[in-house]
């Protein structure tokens, strides 16, 4: 959730009837309306590519310790809490994380050092892909058929663009 009793509720700058998503959905509506061109975000479960999603933007969830926490906190949620941004295209988005990565001798974990600069990933061609596809909740919740539908859109274009998909089953299982 991205309101407050002290702010009210950050509308989504496409919709005003809509969520900008949450926690980081106050610097995804200020970047989708224009305000500023990335915007940093945190990511625990969702934080950067819920809102990402929600206001037309792109979300990446780093590796941890890919981009350093230090020296405020060296980790959090066992690491599965990072930082990072959320930017109007895949390409600003690598060239922010080219600027912000790189190894922490405080943090307990470290990401692999990349092979080259991840704006020259962004632009490469990464051939025929295999993807796997998860059609059901691992919360057991029940989706939707619009949701559905989108995924089944998603499949066919991948489909068309030469590549495989797979069916896949959760290896976690969530209990509410």
């Amino acid at each position: 959730m991205t309101e407050s009793a002290a702010f009210g509720i950050t509308r989504n700058p496409w919709n005003t009837a809509h969520t900008s998503g949450g926690s980081s959905g106050g610097a995804a509506a200020l970047v989708a309306a224009g305000v500023v061109p990335v915007a940093h975000a945190s990511d625990g479960g969702g934080s950067i590519r819920v809102p990402a999603a929600c206001t037309g933007l792109v979300g990446l969830k780093t590796s941890r310790g890919r981009v350093p926490l230090t020296p405020l906190v060296s980790e959090s949620w066992y690491g599965l809490v990072i930082d990072h941004a959320v930017s109007r295209s895949v390409r600003d988005s690598a060239l922010l994380l080219d600027l912000t990565h790189g190894p922490d001798p405080l943090s307990p974990y470290a990401a692999p050092t990349p092979k080259g600069t991840f704006a020259a990933a962004a632009v490469r061609d990464p051939g025929k892909l295999k993807l796997a596809v998860y059609r059901k909740s691992p919360l057991g919740l029940p989706i939707s058929t619009e949701t559905l539908a989108a995924l089944d859109t998603a499949i066919a274009l991948a489909r068309e663009g030469g590549h495989t998909m797979e069916r896949s089953t959760c290896p976690i299982s969530i209990a509410i």
